[in-house]
């Protein structure tokens, strides 16, 4: 058994800026979990293997296709009580965002350890009281913007202890609801 993450996969532009907030923040704290993750928005995780893991690739492929991509802004900082500091979508990307989170795990048909409702891009996780308050005097203002173009699967690395992308599947946008017609004559 493997075990796979599904997520939105930012640009190399967003994911190099979400790199060099971690390194800032990693020289005023050290290092803290997440440090060292490239930048995703998390949909939903789960264990399979390899014959499940194709049949679940086959179902996000299938639902991709109807998929149309779509811009996402992320421009505002937050954080959860457990410690996560984070970036947030403006309200009409959360709102696509989370639709299609939504959809994602009912499209697999499988159980799912996780699920996201919340999208949102980590800077840190488990951080304390004072490494939060650090984060906040470090960061003021975001604007962050990238095409949401598709989903990606991921398989975590024990080796490296780190998801390793797997493949993304774009969104096709096709609109062929009808497979075939008939003529009357």
């Amino acid at each position: 058994m493997a075990k796979y993450s599904v997520v939105f996969h930012p640009s190399d532009t967003v994911i190099e800026t979400i790199r060099e907030f971690k390194e800032q923040l990693s020289t005023k704290i050290g290092w803290y979990p997440s440090k060292n993750s490239l930048a995703h928005v998390t949909i939903c995780e789960f264990d399979c293997d390899t014959t499940t893991y194709e049949t679940i690739k086959s179902r996000i492929t299938a639902y991709c296709h109807y998929q149309k991509c779509f811009s996402v802004i992320f421009n505002a900082f937050g954080n959860y009580p457990n410690g996560a500091f984070f970036i947030a979508p403006d309200t009409e990307s959360k709102a696509k965002m989370v639709a299609i989170m939504k959809e994602i795990p009912k499209q697999i048909q499988f159980h799912v350890n996780h699920k996201s409702s919340e999208p949102h891009i980590s800077i840190g996780r488990q951080l304390s009281k004072e490494q939060l308050q650090i984060a906040y005097s470090l960061f003021k203002e975001v604007h962050l913007e990238f095409l949401c173009n598709g989903i990606t699967i991921r398989k975590f690395n024990p080796e490296r202890k780190q998801y390793d992308i797997v493949e993304t599947i774009p969104f096709n946008g096709s609109d062929d609801t009808v497979i075939g017609k008939w003529t009357l004559f």
